[in-house]
């Protein structure tokens, strides 16, 4: 007998997959791409299908978050059908479509210097003025920018600025972001991977538009 938490997860997806009208449904042969994705779209990666639940976006301003720079980054937080999980994916559109996934999230005591010191928020902006890298699991990210933005989730907004790393490779991404509250700041650092955006199948384009 499956557990209570089992049951509800299949009950969610398959309420999902119900609500989804043959109408809705993209029509074969469309060029849609995660940038055309509305709230309650269905899209495909790598076997496993996805159904946006949220979309909110970043826009880039001055260091002082005072001046918009008309820039933007849209976050989708994804549900998985396939997994019952939370996924998030980014896209951008900066000469070409820009897409990546977020993998695991992670806290200050993950991260050390190449001399295997403990970093923590006091030492970021240091890292960046230095563009010096950290360690996250024997793995060396090395910097590769900083920025500000505000945030906005419906009505909502929030003040926020990244620390971006990469590694040696370019295939995974380190974000630390710094979330500036009323209190204390927030931060979470996370780590990404970037999706070819032609791997991804639109089934629908859902409604709300970001």
């Amino acid at each position: 007998m499956l557990d209570t938490a089992t049951r509800q997860s299949f009950q969610q997806r398959f309420s999902l997959i119900r609500g989804l009208e043959k109408e809705d449904l993209a029509p074969a042969g469309n060029t849609f791409t995660l940038q055309d994705a509305g709230e309650g779209a269905f899209f495909e990666l790598d076997n496993q299908t996805y159904v946006v639940r949220e979309i909110s976006r970043y826009e880039e301003t001055s260091e002082d978050f005072k001046t918009p720079q008309g820039y933007y980054i849209y976050e989708l937080t994804c549900f998985n059908l396939d997994t019952g999980e939370t996924t998030h994916f980014e896209w951008e559109y900066d000469d070409e479509l820009e897409i990546a996934m977020t993998l695991e999230r992670f806290s200050f005591r993950h991260l050390t210097d190449d001399a295997g010191e403990a970093v923590d928020e006091d030492d970021l902006d240091q890292i960046a003025e230095d563009k010096d890298s950290v360690v996250l699991k024997n793995e060396t990210f090395w910097y590769e920018d900083d920025w500000a933005a505000v945030y906005q989730r419906g009505s909502k907004t929030e003040k926020v600025y990244f620390y971006e790393f990469e590694n040696q490779s370019h295939t995974r991404f380190l974000t630390i972001e710094e979330w500036q509250g009323s209190s204390r700041d927030e931060y979470r650092i996370y780590t990404s991977v970037p999706v070819n955006p032609a791997q991804i199948r639109m089934v629908s384009k859902g409604g709300r538009q970001p």
